[in-house]
């Protein structure tokens, strides 16, 4: 699941709506997973992960979401061709006890791993995140003038 649909400008969910979704598939014995693969790595600016924006009200760590299973792609590797799979510990138990040690479709080169790597050391050096929401408050305050 998508933390906000990105697809026409990231389109952010009522901030409960996450929650009774995972809720509604963990009681039915699912796993969420939470699609980071256009809404992640501090493009929100105020969080890191969208599915992060849902738990901005709760003080309550339980009542907090988080995802069984992340996805990051695209924006990993800034342009090469990179993804990752981030999991809990009791999901990877449970991956790795049905004997499959490791698969890919692609096998990342140590080239696009150190593409991944320095994206996430410009990220956190140039503060971009922060640079997200810093230019997102402006643009949501300039096009609110104009309506």
């Amino acid at each position: 699941m998508e933390g906000g649909m990105s697809v026409a400008g990231v389109i952010l969910p009522p901030k409960s709506y996450i929650s009774r979704c995972v809720r509604a598939v963990r009681d039915a014995g699912g796993l969420y997973i939470a699609d980071e693969v256009q809404t992640g790595f501090g493009r929100l600016g105020k969080c890191t992960w969208a599915f992060e924006y849902s738990n901005d009200d709760s003080d309550d760590d339980d009542d907090k979401v988080l995802p069984d299973i992340v996805t990051v792609g695209k924006p990993f590797g800034n342009g090469m061709p990179i993804a990752a799979v981030i999991t809990t510990p009791k999901v990877a138990s449970a991956f790795e006890s049905l004997g499959v040690e490791y698969f890919n479709t692609f096998a990342a080169s140590p080239v696009c791993c150190a593409a991944g790597l320095s994206m996430l050391h410009v990220l956190s050096k140039y503060e971009l995140q922060k640079n997200a929401l810093e230019v997102g408050s402006l643009l949501r305050k300039l096009f609110s003038e104009v309506k």
